[in-house]
C-alpha cells in the first residue's frame, strides 16, 4: 500500500510547524517565526526581498538560536504565530521591509525580489509552501 501522511493544519500553540522540519546551522541570530534563506556557507541567514543575494527563502524558523547554532526550520506544512493578522486565503510573500520578515503585500520596488511564501489559513497561520522561483522587479 501506499503510505500516507496527515498534517495537521492547526498547530496547537504559538511559535510552532507541523510539517517537514529539518537542522539548520544558523549563520546569524535567528528567532522563531522568522523566515530564513541558505546561503552560500551552508548556512540559514534571515530571508530579505530587497536583494537577490539574500533570497529565496527555504523555510520559517520554528526553534532559534545564536550563530553556529542548530536551528529548526519548517519548510513545508503549516507553520502558527499568534503576533500575525492575515487575511484568510491570501498569499503570503517574504518581506522587503523586515529581514526575515513576511507580508501579504507583494514586493514592488525596483530590484525586490517577490517569492510566494505560501498562503493564509488562518489569521495567525499559514500553510508554508515556499516557491524557489524568484520574479525581480523591474
Amino acid at each position: 500500500t501506499t503510505p500516507h501522511y496527515r498534517i495537521d493544519s492547526t498547530p496547537g500553540s504559538d511559535h510552532t510547524g507541523t510539517g517537514i522540519l529539518s537542522e539548520w546551522t544558523a549563520g546569524e541570530t535567528v528567532a522563531a517565526g522568522q523566515v530564513v534563506y541558505l546561503k552560500s556557507d551552508g548556512k540559514v541567514w534571515l530571508a530579505d526581498a530587497d536583494a537577490a543575494t539574500t533570497m529565496p527563502a527555504i523555510g520559517v524558523v520554528e526553534t532559534g538560536g545564536n550563530a553556529d547554532a542548530t536551528v529548526t526550520v519548517l519548510t513545508h506544512g503549516f507553520f502558527r504565530d499568534d503576533s500575525w493578522a492575515w487575511t484568510v486565503g491570501g498569499l503570503v510573500y517574504v518581506d522587503t521591509a523586515t529581514a526575515g520578515g513576511l507580508t501579504q503585500t507583494a514586493p514592488s520596488g525596483t530590484g525586490d525580489q517577490v517569492q510566494v511564501f505560501g498562503q493564509a489559513t488562518h489569521a495567525d497561520r499559514i500553510l508554508v509552501m515556499p516557491s524557489l522561483v524568484l520574479v525581480e522587479v523591474a
